[in-house]
């Protein structure tokens, strides 16, 4: 599968509509220097806007549409939705809420893909990239068309685009279901995220299947405290109609809440290892190479080995056999599906070179995406137990970001790990050390019983780590997983943690790194 061409993943368009069905669709509160026009396309970002375009002022966090509508005029957009009367040369619609009317009119532009394909939304704080990419599976192994909307990229027939959020704007959103729809999908997995829950760009998609992971401590520089992000996370839920069917983690309190939130008709498929979850793992065997379990399903349990490392990649399985399911797969289907599974890009990924899988002398080498308190903890508490020797960390913490999640972070290394490596993730506009204090200065004296190191650089630390891991040991570089960058003050430089840990274990193999 190729990267599409254009950065900016925009969706074709769908051709002319009105300005006055657009109109109709928003109910303006007031309509300005009004004229009916074709508009070909919308947009939000003036820097995207076509000829053609309905532009869509948005008040963000930092910068505010309005500003930029003169800007959008100039490159061609007939008409503005705003939240405020504007002195313009094209007619301006004015609403309430920009946000929701751009969701609004993405979903009519678009017509209405949702209800012609079967939806799968999949939220929580962790796991959500492995859980998607586990239901796509296992509706592919039943002979389906899938496409995927994720925080790795958006696929589908044979088109990938890489992702610059977890969910995208509504226009992507609408946009990329039409092109499946038309492509002949019959599904879509989509990671969908507590900021895309606040901000209304999954408002209109209509939720065949609703899936919770879990929660814990994440956002909360956005959310404010943890009601907050539960409340947000809910909204999906809020969001399911009859007849579709909300897939909860009975091992985790927060599902409580989010059942409460369905409506009368929407079905319930309980999983995790509780007795009383509908899908439930038994036996759980876990392995350096992946986990043994007995899955059990209603109608039934099967033996089989999940080939991604990990326990609580068992979660993650049950997960999305229960969404398969409840879209109709049949249960030897989903099993034989996770037993061919393979590990999601940057999740718990054994590090490769061009020449293959490099032990560094027996030196097994993780990358993984996990950034929270509660990934981190699971993660390494996962390898701790499998590997033959100690366990290595390189991580940080990202800038610009929830400082509460810093000391809880190194704590969780801390307890698993015989050395910790503390570097930078993405300092953004922080002083990378002042992050490595926080993180430090988090760990009281017994947490302090592993080794630190603090390397600012983090191709050094991970340059330290595998030079000093002794035959039998595990390194784990955690907290960036599949991304290709790093994010400082002034600017973006391309970073890959599966390319640095290969460039050190091959010197590792070939004696240009002490041993």
């Amino acid at each position: 599968m190729t990267d599409l061409a254009f950065p900016s993943g925009l969706p074709s368009g769908q051709g002319f509509v009105r300005l006055r069905e657009l109109r109709d669709c928003l109910q303006p509160r007031e309509v300005m220097h009004w004229r009916d026009l074709a508009v070909d396309g919308l947009a939000f970002h003036s820097a995207e806007v076509r000829a053609g375009n309905l532009f869509f002022a948005i008040r963000g966090t930092k910068n505010d549409g309005t500003v930029f509508a003169q800007q959008a005029i100039a490159r061609g957009a007939v008409a503005v939705v705003a939240e405020e009367p504007l002195s313009l040369s094209v007619p301006v619609l004015v609403v309430d809420n920009v946000r929701e009317a751009l969701a609004d009119a993405a979903r009519f532009y678009y017509r209405d893909p949702s209800a012609a394909i079967s939806v799968i939304g999949v939220t929580g704080t962790n796991g959500k990239t492995t859980t998607g990419h586990l239901i796509r599976a296992c509706l592919q192994a039943d002979r389906r068309q899938v496409g995927l909307i994720g925080t790795i990229a958006y696929e589908f027939g044979g088109r990938r685009i890489p992702a610059s959020n977890t969910t995208p704007d509504p226009v992507r959103i609408h946009g990329y279901l039409r092109e499946m729809t038309d492509r002949f999908a019959s599904a879509c997995v989509m990671e969908v995220s507590s900021h895309s829950l606040d901000q209304d760009r999954v408002r209109g998609v209509q939720f065949a299947v609703g899936v919770f992971t879990n929660l814990t401590q994440d956002h909360l520089d956005y959310h404010g405290d943890m009601q907050s992000y539960l409340q947000a996370k809910a909204r999906l839920f809020q969001a399911l109609k009859p007849g579709a069917t909300a897939v909860l983690n009975r091992d985790d309190p927060a599902a409580v809440t989010m059942a409460e939130q369905l409506e009368t008709g929407v079905n319930i498929i309980w999983y995790g290892l509780s007795p009383e979850a509908d899908i439930r793992a038994e036996d759980i065997q876990p392995g350096p190479d992946g986990t043994r379990l007995r899955m059990v399903m209603p109608h039934g349990a099967v033996e089989l080995f999940l080939p991604i490392v990990g326990a609580h990649n068992v979660e993650n399985a049950l997960a999305a056999a229960a969404a398969a399911l409840a879209l109709g797969a049949s249960e030897l289907t989903v099993a034989s599906a996770l037993e061919d599974a393979r590990a999601v890009p940057g999740r718990l990924e054994l590090v490769e070179t061009p020449g293959g899988i490099m032990r560094g002398g027996r030196v097994r080498t993780f990358v993984d995406y996990a950034h929270t308190p509660d990934a981190l903890d699971k993660v390494c508490g996962t390898l701790a137990g499998v590997c033959e020797g100690d366990l290595h960390v390189v991580f940080g913490c990202g800038g610009d970001r929830d400082r509460g999640k810093r000391a809880p972070m190194a704590q969780a290394v801390a307890r698993h790990a015989r050395y910790a490596y503390l570097t930078s993730d993405n300092p953004r506009s922080e002083d990378p050390n002042s992050i490595i204090a926080d993180m430090v200065n988090g760990l009281d004296d017994a947490e302090r019983s592993c080794d630190l190191f603090q390397v600012v650089d983090r191709a050094e630390a991970i340059r330290q780590a595998v030079s000093q891991a002794q035959p039998g040991d595990t390194v784990l570089i955690a907290g960036k997983g599949h991304e290709t960058y790093q994010v400082f003050k002034d600017s973006v430089i391309p970073f890959d943690d599966r390319l640095e840990a290969g460039r050190a274990l091959a010197a590792r193999e070939a004696g240009w790194l002490p041993r």
